[in-house]
């Protein structure tokens, strides 16, 4: 799996982020997967701008946003909201995780 990342992009006035990186830590046990995990903080409307930022906590394997439904924004800071099997969760739940982790890595 060399050359993988993963990547939260989260800001500080969305908890949720930390919830995600534990998640994420979880499944890739569960996985028996081991890659790079990366944070970045997104702290100003620019750099939102710049990681085409649909809010936090942001979730990319390999630059790839793990919700499919999601398109980048250029939008500001602030949260996000995920959609998984008809339910709303205000980080993506770990079954979203698995699903993407699997699919996204397949190589």
């Amino acid at each position: 799996m060399e050359n993988n990342i993963v990547e939260i992009l989260y800001t500080d006035t969305c908890p949720f982020w930390k919830e995600t990186l534990k998640t994420i830590n979880e499944v890739m046990k569960e996985l028996n997967i081991a890659i790079t995990v990366k944070k970045t903080k997104i702290t100003t409307d620019e750099e939102a701008k710049r990681h085409k930022f649909p809010g936090s906590p942001t979730v990319r394997i390999n630059g790839v946003d793990i919700d499919p439904a999601t398109k980048e924004t250029t939008g500001g800071i602030g949260c996000r909201i995920y959609m998984y099997e008809g339910r709303t969760y205000e980080y993506p739940p770990k079954q979203m995780i698995k699903v993407a982790f699997k699919h996204l890595l397949k190589s």
